[in-house]
């Protein structure tokens, strides 16, 4: 009894905590993580706030309780972090009832991943003992990310690993151990945390010091890696930022100055003739089919005397494709890409039949047919070279899948014009730092408004163009060549997720098999 008595004493004082209050805290706490992520930038907010939500799971009724909690955490998250999908779709002209109801309807769902983890938390919380509790949260949620990286609709920014976005010496670890693992770290430090202050038992000391141990290890790793880099100057490459306004692109007005535009960004004087040139997704008004429009292409690959890899929109037969194309020096087409992983109601309508009778506005909407997984490497100057558009370099695998079959180089060809001024071109440039480090290779990342840069595979950023701004990037890539064949994740894949994954449904199985 002596030893319970700090429990009921505490239990006295404090007194149960209405449900409300529970609700308000873990909101509060979701949007204080979504503030993580660019911008503001505030990642200290990822070491607590996941913390806050243990804390009110361990002490709420039941593991459905807790899930209504977990997702309010998460769409709260969601919600600060992607606020501007609100925006987007005011700026594309939607009422503020349709904008709002696309923006919380989206978040919702996403914060469906919090749910389920807060769920499953409350499970273990009940049935495991205390020193294995932070470990197997850590892994549930590494098994839930890993596990939902392939689905949609979906934006992807939700990965809890992105709120150390400009701890690069955090970032380096991912080159073994895939994108979900500084997650597992960040959740472990969380839990670790909430069991020290909860009753700073001998076993939540040993676990805290082991994990404050593990992130040291972690950090060391990442710093030491960063020492290592060296610039070596290798090929220079150049970066067309049109800044076309997204809501005249597709204007036929429009094309004259949108050619014009461009034109004057190639024609602009050079020192060194660059090893290859990129142009930005849709950069081409109108159909890289139509001769007009292949002929002009090819003239200015000519004029500049470089290969250029350019983004258009194309047509094969009946199906139509947000496609990449290499002109050669010379003018011939020599490559083609087709987007694989399409935007949900940008690129096509799920579930068309249903939601158009309930929102007549999608009708209007195209679908488009997404690319093959495994396509062509493109050959290039640069060696090997893969491509991804826009969305795309937000899931993991693909950019892995490409480094996996050989490629040094992946191009992100992007338009974030949609977005104009928010939150959603940073987010969406800086998961490309990710992708350079995951699988050690140079990202290119040429933006219509921005954000055009080159990352070498540590993650350092060697060139940045401006933002809303038409501009002409030129940037010397690092060839020193640390990696080779680039990274153990990209070779083996997400062995660290799959590890979660397999390890949660068989505690589940055990703990079902237990009794209460």
């Amino acid at each position: 009894s002596l030893k319970s008595s700090p429990d009921m004493i505490r239990k006295s004082h404090t007194g149960p905590i209405p449900p409300v209050i529970s609700l308000i805290v873990v909101v509060l706490a979701g949007a204080a993580l979504g503030l993580c992520l660019p911008k503001p930038g505030l990642t200290a907010f990822a070491w607590c706030a996941p913390a806050i939500l243990l804390r009110r799971l361990r002490v709420s009724r039941s593991p459905l309780a807790s899930f209504g909690l977990g997702w309010a955490f998460g769409a709260a998250f969601c919600g600060v972090a992607l606020h501007w999908i609100y925006l987007t779709c005011r700026f594309a002209g939607l009422s503020v009832p349709v904008s709002a109801a696309a923006a919380a309807g989206l978040c919702a769902l996403l914060g469906l991943n919090w749910g389920v983890f807060a769920f499953f938390s409350r499970v273990f919380i009940d049935r495991l003992p205390g020193w294995t509790l932070p470990w197997a949260l850590a892994a549930l949620l590494a098994a839930i990310e890993s596990a939902c990286a392939a689905w949609t609709p979906r934006l992807g920014f939700d990965l809890l690993a992105y709120t150390q976005w400009p701890n690069l010496f955090l970032l380096q670890g991912s080159a073994v151990f895939g994108p979900h693992a500084l997650g597992f770290l960040i959740l472990l430090w969380n839990a670790c945390w909430e069991s020290f202050l909860r009753d700073r038992a001998k076993t939540a000391r040993i676990n805290l010091g082991l994990c404050a141990l593990l992130l040291a290890a972690w950090a060391s790793y990442g710093t030491f890696i960063l020492s290592k880099r060296e610039i070596v100057p290798g090929h220079i490459v150049e970066i067309i930022q049109p800044n076309i306004d997204q809501y005249r692109k597709w204007d036929a007005d429009s094309a004259p100055d949108i050619r014009r535009t461009i034109e004057g960004l190639m024609a602009r004087e050079r020192k060194d003739a660059p090893a290859l040139i990129l142009w930005p997704e849709s950069s081409v008004p109108g159909w890289l089919d139509d001769p007009e429009n292949s002929r002009w292409a090819a003239s200015l690959a000519r004029q500049a005397k470089a290969p250029v890899l350019l983004g258009a929109v194309t047509r094969m037969g009946s199906r139509e494709h947000n496609s990449a194309v290499l002109f050669s020096a010379e003018g011939r087409p020599e490559a083609l890409y087709n987007k694989r992983q399409l935007v949900p109601f940008g690129e096509f309508v799920p579930l068309r039949t249903w939601l158009q009778g309930a929102v007549p506005l999608l009708g209007g909407m195209w679908d488009m047919e997404p690319g093959q997984a495994a396509q062509t490497l493109m050959a290039t100057p640069l060696g090997p070279l893969a491509v991804n558009i826009c969305y795309e370099s937000v899931f993991p695998r693909w950019v892995r899948l490409d480094a996996s079959r050989g490629a040094r180089v992946a191009a992100n060809l992007t338009n974030d014009g949609w977005y104009k001024d928010t939150w959603g071109p940073l987010q969406h440039f800086q998961v490309n730092v990710f992708r350079a480090i995951e699988n050690r290779i140079t990202v290119l990342r040429a933006g219509n408004t921005g954000v055009s840069a080159v990352i070498d595979p540590y993650g350092r950023v060697l060139a940045r163009g401006p933002f809303l701004a038409p501009a002409r990037l030129e940037a010397r890539l690092n060839d020193e060549g640390a990696f080779p064949k680039g990274s153990f994740y990209s070779r083996h894949g997400d062995w660290f997720g799959f590890l979660c994954i397999a390890f949660v449904p068989a505690l589940v199985v055990i703990l079902s098999r237990k009794p209460a």
